[in-house]
């Protein structure tokens, strides 16, 4: 089944009800394809990933950066963040009213895309060690979403490969480890790669790195399960998703 990136979600790191039980989950790509999702430059592609046939997408995102302080070490931080949009069948996104994840309400944009970004207030963002609950007023001919999703997030280690990218030797991009994922994408900026199951590198050539400008870029490793239910004759997809980000710099 062929995945397609939300582009017009915000990147993480720089989804009366007649309901049938969960359905298996798609079979991930098993071939590793490119997809620039951009017009070249050094733009931060968005890691959370939809199906073609979803009516709706829902992730619940753990976003994971390392910072390297003098004196002290590597310190992890991990900010909890959501995204949604509901379909129309058309291409376009539709509103469905308030949009909440483990009760904290996600922003709608303009575009009718929902998106959760940490404040002041909540640094950290969304907290998960409780588990992920998802609710959805409906509206635009979807029905009411009250929705606990027990797939547990899947576990991606600290990016280890060079924070310099030369685009004519081309580039790996690598991780410690990865574990419990559906698939894994690869994005250096906004260009990406899927991998199904597990990997913990992927490889980008020279002439997938060309549109890349010289200068600061971030790249990341999005390790993602899913699962999906049929709500009132719509396809609604669960992803729960651990990404790894790190500056590189390309020349």
């Amino acid at each position: 089944m062929k995945t397609k990136l939300i582009l017009t979600l915000l990147a993480i790191g720089t989804l009366s009800f007649s309901c049938s039980k969960d359905d298996d989950s798609p079979e991930p790509e098993t071939e590793v394809t490119t997809t620039p999702t951009g017009g070249g430059g050094n733009s931060t592609g968005s890691p959370q990933p939809t199906f073609t046939d979803a009516d709706a997408s829902l992730w619940a995102v753990k976003s994971i950066s390392i910072t390297t302080v003098p004196g002290v070490g590597d310190i992890e931080t991990t900010i909890g963040t959501g995204v949604g949009v509901f379909f129309d069948g058309t291409g376009g996104m539709v509103d469905v009213g308030t949009v909440s994840l483990n009760t904290q309400a996600l922003t709608k944009n303009t575009n009718n895309s929902y998106a959760y970004q940490p404040g002041s207030s909540n640094p950290t963002g969304i907290d998960f060690t409780s588990g992920v609950a998802w609710t959805a007023d409906g509206g635009n001919g979807f029905s009411a979403i009250n929705k606990n999703v027990t797939i547990g997030f899947p576990t991606v280690g600290a990016v280890n490969s060079s924070a310099t990218i030369t685009k004519a030797n081309g580039y790996t991009l690598s991780v410690n480890n990865v574990s419990g994922a559906d698939s894994v994408l690869f994005l250096i900026g906004d260009i990406t790669k899927t991998i199904a199951g597990n990997p913990t590198s992927c490889t980008f050539s020279s002439s997938e790195l060309s549109g890349l400008s010289t200068g600061t870029t971030v790249v990341q490793v999005a390790a993602y399960i899913t699962t999906s239910e049929t709500i009132g004759g719509k396809k609604v997809y669960y992803g729960n998703e651990s990404v790894q980000s790190k500056t590189a710099t390309v020349e």
